[in-house]
């Protein structure tokens, strides 16, 4: 036995990943082929790959856990489930109240606030102190204030303009 144990651990290192490989079947056919032709001929691969099929099952066993725990997860599922589906938020719980009166209630609303609307704004939107055509006298006042001030600066503009012209060596050449 302490023979073997040896000769697994002299096994060919230039061989040990296409070893591996091997055992997982991810060689191509002409590599695999060459593997195959190396372990007929040495004994240390040969017992190492005999080796890595005893071991690599045992390493990657499934990890499943028994009926129990999953009945247990099932019923407690279960429980939690029920208990969300049964539990209602305070304004669900408030909403489900007025629920058959939302349609009509609001339709009330909306008539009430529309007619007290109509009835009370009446008096806010139009202005009572200066009639409809003085209003438009008095957007247009300002404008004509300013309109004998634009003609001032027409003159003083004609003014530069007369100055430059009757300046010696500038009027005629």
């Amino acid at each position: 036995m302490a023979q073997d144990d040896k000769m697994a651990a002299v096994a060919c290192t230039q061989w040990e990943e296409d070893l591996v490989l091997h055992y997982y079947g991810e060689l191509a056919v002409n590599e695999r082929a060459a593997v195959d032709d190396h372990v007929r001929g040495c004994e240390p691969c040969r017992f190492y790959l005999k080796e890595l099929e005893s071991i690599l099952p045992l390493t990657v066993k499934p990890d499943e856990p028994p009926q129990t725990f999953w009945d247990d997860y099932s019923r407690e599922m279960r429980r939690k489930l029920t208990q969300v589906s049964d539990k209602k938020s305070w304004w669900q719980n408030l909403a489900s109240f007025f629920q058959p009166w939302a349609i009509p209630v609001s339709a009330t609303a909306a008539v009430a606030i529309l007619a007290l609307t109509l009835a009370l704004g009446k008096g806010f939107w139009s202005s009572k102190d200066v009639p409809q055509d003085d209003e438009v006298f008095m957007e247009i006042l300002p404008a004509a204030e300013n309109l004998e001030f634009f003609k001032t600066m027409d003159v003083l503009d004609a003014m530069d303009f007369l100055e430059d012209m009757g300046s010696p060596g500038k009027g005629s050449a």
